[in-house]
């Protein structure tokens, strides 16, 4: 059976999880593989299992009520138990989802995390696919299930967030900038479209994420050019998708967001994370 649909704190209603036989086993590790479309969302939803979300193909973006992250090939998002979510895709998605019984998330963050996906994982993660859902205790599948456990408790975290405002008014800015980071509007650009004054939106802004309004927008535009830097694109494709005239424009902003030059950003991500260790 589905959850009953109910509201978030921001009056969101949850939908159904879209798998709910996977939360209802009761192996400590199972595996799915789906495909989506471009703009294709899984709407607001939540999960006995913990999960992580990790795509071969594509770019997802997830959002909870407070954070967003957008995930390229080669990352995972760690979501917790019951962490309400939603997903959308960019191109062609290949997605590879781990479900992790709540039983066995205590050595795992409490909180969504966005993570590497060492050679190793993404290998276990294809094996598990092979197995039932309801697998022996003694069979290959609680091999890969132990072995992906023990992987899991060694996953490197990054700080690629993006905090997200809670007021209406200030979603009003948000989601637009979301689905076109590139929006070259300033706070009295955005202001009337907000139904808010230019003092306010700054003050909403501060106080809910922490940041000011071209803080958080240089942090999206960082997000979003690495996910796609990591999907494939070039430095250049990547600083005019989110509104940079040069690459150079684009690794300043980096640096300024994240603290470390693009190149040293770009390196990490290109070298696999380190395996675990018997």
């Amino acid at each position: 059976m589905g959850q009953t649909r109910k509201p978030t704190k921001s009056g969101r209603r949850l939908n159904p999880a879209w798998r709910a036989d996977l939360d209802a086993t009761a192996r400590p590790v199972v595996a799915q593989a789906s495909t989506r479309t471009d703009g294709y969302t899984i709407p607001l939803h939540r999960h006995r299992r913990g999960q992580l979300l990790h795509a071969i193909t594509g770019i997802m973006r997830i959002e909870t009520e407070n954070s967003m992250w957008i995930v390229p090939p080669a990352r995972a998002l760690w979501v917790p138990p019951e962490l309400a979510h939603e997903t959308s895709m960019r191109g062609h998605v290949e997605i590879r989802t781990l479900y992790i019984d709540p039983e066995h998330c205590g050595s795992l963050p409490g909180h969504a995390a966005m993570v590497e996906v060492s050679r190793l994982l993404r290998e276990l993660i294809l094996a598990a696919l092979e197995e039932p859902a309801d697998y022996a205790d003694d069979s290959r599948g609680a091999t890969i299930a132990q072995l992906i456990l023990t992987e899991l408790e060694r996953l490197r975290h990054q700080s690629l967030t993006v905090p997200m405002p809670r007021d209406p008014r200030a979603l009003r800015i948000a989601r637009p900038l979301l689905d076109n980071c590139a929006i070259d509007l300033d706070l009295d650009g955005w202001a009337e479209r907000a139904g808010a004054s230019r003092r306010t939106l700054a003050r909403l802004f501060r106080g809910e994420t922490g940041m000011s309004f071209a803080e958080w927008r240089a942090r999206l535009r960082t997000v979003d050019g690495m996910a796609r830097i990591a999907n494939g694109a070039s430095v250049g494709e990547a600083a005019a998708s989110v509104g940079y005239a040069s690459p150079s424009a684009f690794s300043a902003m980096v640096r300024r967001s994240l603290g470390k030059p693009l190149r040293e950003l770009i390196r990490r991500a290109e070298t696999p994370a380190p395996e675990a260790v018997g």
